[in-house]
């Protein structure tokens, strides 16, 4: 299957601050690198970070049935970020199946006022006990919808990003 779409877009920065904030804070000194600017491992970890903020607000948590596994991700770097600048990070949730959900967060950098990085997921949910892919819980569901509803009425939506929905995500992963 080719796809359209190549590359992440990086967006306006207007319109990620109009997104709240999972987190502000600033870049230790321990995340730089040989480079002299945060290593990449560190936009992982914050963009988990924001990711796990966002599960948790969805209804899941450590001890829960399900639980969100990670299926695909493509991140994207646009600018860097050095120790002492302070950054946030703003997530939407984009679509969903009844099994898989799609989101992207972008990391900011506030004190240039730049996007610098985005981490776009796919995300299946999944029965802890039988380790299979499972529907959403209804509550859950209705959770996902009104955040898909809430990014969109920000401007999100499906043309953000690279991945895509596909019916047979679930059926390539069985």
């Amino acid at each position: 299957m080719s796809r359209a779409k190549v590359a992440a877009v990086r967006p306006e920065i207007s319109r990620v601050l109009a997104v709240p904030a999972a987190f502000i804070r600033e870049i230790p000194p321990e995340f730089e690198d040989g480079n002299r600017h945060m290593n990449v491992m560190h936009y992982f970890r914050l963009h988990g970070e924001a990711m796990w903020q966002q599960h948790g607000a969805l209804g899941y948590t450590e001890s829960g049935k399900f639980g969100l596994f990670a299926m695909e991700q493509h991140v994207a770097y646009y600018r860097e970020v050095l120790v002492g600048h302070e950054v946030s990070v703003h997530v939407c949730d984009l679509g969903r199946t009844d099994k898989v959900a799609r989101g992207i967060s972008y990391l900011v950098n506030r004190t240039v006022g730049e996007v610098a990085s985005s981490f776009e997921f796919l995300s299946m949910n999944v029965d802890r006990v039988s380790r299979r892919p499972a529907e959403f819980a209804d509550t859950v569901a209705a959770a996902l919808d009104e955040s898909i509803a809430r990014a969109r009425s920000l401007g999100f939506g499906p043309d953000d990003g690279v991945l895509e929905l596909r019916p047979s995500l679930v059926r390539e992963r069985d």
